[in-house]
């Protein structure tokens, strides 16, 4: 008997596409997974970058965003059977960068750190932070031939190196906010290992660029897991009403 589990990436909160983010929330309701895994960016954590606001407009407020976030787990941990995860991306790791350059914001950090904030309270719930101590690339393994990862690299081909990275182990990844797979044979057999990136649920066009098309693509990546190898699928979403249509043909 096989094992499902759902894979998405980047929302970036506030700035996410409500109309990705509904079909997303519609596809976990219908396929009610083993496994959820949020791939990192969830939040934009805008209010604790170095960087100016996006075109002028004016930051959130960042208890409306974690709100939102915390909303967003409870339907997935609803819908979800054995395990809800949370591998950290580096927009969450702008809180940690920012407090600890000041004594204000050592003060406040465990208020609005991410790990603390989203874990709180969550049963069947695991939070990957974005660093180790021990200087190991963070991950979180689906079974002993998948791991997820935020993102090692958003260079063009950046699928293909993650599955270099990954040592013979199928990899999927977020960070890049595109639609790519690279398929190889395993190093420790028949088997086949598989790079995907999920692709992203943020709106489709960046905020910070005008009148150019991009490759961002709304979209998941649905995976079975069996006993000796597994099946992983990248799925669109229409980024303007939301729709989805499964390997299956069932639209959503």
């Amino acid at each position: 008997m096989s094992k499902s589990f759902i894979a998405f990436g980047d929302a970036h909160v506030p700035n996410d596409n409500s109309a990705a983010l509904e079909g997303l929330k519609r596809t976990i309701e219908f396929i009610k997974p083993n496994v959820t895994v949020s791939l990192g960016d969830m939040l934009d954590c805008s209010q604790f970058s170095a960087h100016p606001p996006t075109w002028g407009e004016e930051d959130t407020d960042f208890s409306d965003d974690l709100g939102k976030v915390n909303n967003l787990l409870d339907f997935i941990q609803k819908h979800t059977k054995d395990r809800t995860v949370c591998v950290e991306g580096n927009h969450e790791a702008r809180i940690a960068r920012w407090a600890a350059k000041n004594k204000e914001g050592r003060a406040i950090y465990n208020m609005v750190c991410p790990r603390i904030r989203m874990s709180r309270g969550r049963k069947k719930f695991t939070y990957i932070p974005y660093t180790t101590v021990d200087g190991r690339y963070p991950h979180y393994k689906l079974n002993g031939r998948i791991v997820a990862v935020h993102g090692w690299s958003y260079a063009k081909h950046a699928t293909a190196m993650h599955l270099t990275l990954s040592q013979g182990k199928s990899i999927i990844h977020g960070h890049t906010h595109r639609a790519q797979a690279e398929h190889r044979q395993s190093l420790w057999g028949k088997a086949e290992c598989v790079g995907m990136s999920a692709g992203c649920l943020c709106r489709p066009i960046p905020t910070y660029g005008t009148g150019s098309p991009v490759s961002w693509v709304n979209g998941f990546i649905l995976g079975y897991m069996g006993r000796n190898s597994d099946r992983m699928y990248f799925v669109a979403i229409d980024p303007d009403n939301g729709d989805v249509i499964l390997p299956s043909g069932k639209k959503i």
